[in-house]
């Protein structure tokens, strides 16, 4: 080969590699004592032959339970019961969602290659609200090893857990700067449904906004219903202005939006509309996305 050619096609390599996860152990947590273990979907997905978790330098089989894809979270179960099995005690500490600000200074754990140890790198969280409300962005250094694993803050409670390495933007690839955790707050919120075996869905509500009929209207304003949605089956009206979500007062659609994305589908959920000038709470069960 040509020294250029030789260059450009070392230089494809080195790009690929970049995009593809190597072969070895992965990150998780176990959650509880009944041998439940998080970790990123991406770790899991695709066709599964068998399943091995290594927890307190003993190896378990495992099975996959659920998981939740616009999250990039998957749960596992330890198969063999756990009682007298030496699991290492499990009591995560969870951080709740004032910890949760740009600018606090975060840890990213995971496996070496390895698995007797662990990796660290640090970072901060960089940003807040990304994916619906769902994850935090970090500059933390996240790779293939540490997907899946906790993002704590300095007091060792978990802020998130590392997710989307790899395949949901590629373009991203490994250590990049740019990294992203499922925060706790939305992991506390399905892990119930996961642990009952129920994969976690996208919601859907079912209402087309009305923008240029909202004028003075304290909410937004219901233009079209979609036939057969979670809308239509709450007796929503076209016309009906939106001004709550649950506890959350509404002023604009993409609040309304933003709401109905921090939810699952299959959750029942309270709105307060205004029909015809008179308030009314509409209970809504949640529709799923296809």
């Amino acid at each position: 080969h040509k020294p250029s050619e030789l260059l450009k096609q070392l230089g494809q390599e080195e790009a690929k590699a970049y995009f593809q996860r190597p072969s070895g152990p992965v990150t998780g947590i176990l959650i509880d004592n009944a041998g439940h273990v998080l970790t990123s979907y991406y770790n899991v997905f695709g066709k599964i032959t068998s399943l091995r978790v290594r927890a307190g330098g003993v190896e378990y089989e495992a099975a996959f339970l659920a998981h939740s894809e616009r999250d990039d979270l998957a749960l596992l179960k330890i198969k063999t019961e756990p009682d007298g099995l030496g699991l290492p005690k499990a009591s995560p500490r969870w951080a709740d969602k004032n910890a949760l600000r740009a600018g606090r200074i975060v840890f990213a754990l995971g496996r070496a290659p390895d698995p007797s140890h662990c990796t660290v790198t640090q970072g901060i969280i960089s940003a807040v609200t990304r994916n619906g409300g769902r994850a935090a962005q970090t500059d933390a250094d996240l790779n293939y090893g540490n997907s899946g694993g906790p993002l704590v803050d300095l007091d060792g409670r978990i802020v998130g857990i590392a997710c989307f390495i790899g395949h949901n933007r590629p373009q991203w690839g490994v250590n990049s700067g740019v990294g992203f955790a499922t925060t706790a707050t939305t992991i506390k919120k399905i892990l119930p449904q996961m642990i009952a075996g129920k994969d976690v869905k996208p919601p859907l509500l079912g209402v087309n906004w009305d923008q240029g009929g909202q004028g003075e209207s304290p909410g937004p304003v219901i233009a079209q219903i979609v036939k057969n949605s979670a809308a239509e089956r709450a007796g929503l009206l076209k016309g009906d202005i939106i001004v709550k979500f649950d506890d959350e007062e509404i002023e604009t659609f993409p609040q309304l939006r933003k709401l109905v994305l921090s939810s699952n589908g299959g959750q029942k959920v309270r709105l307060r509309i205004i029909r015809q000038g008179q308030e009314k709470d509409v209970d809504v069960l949640l529709g799923v996305r296809d």
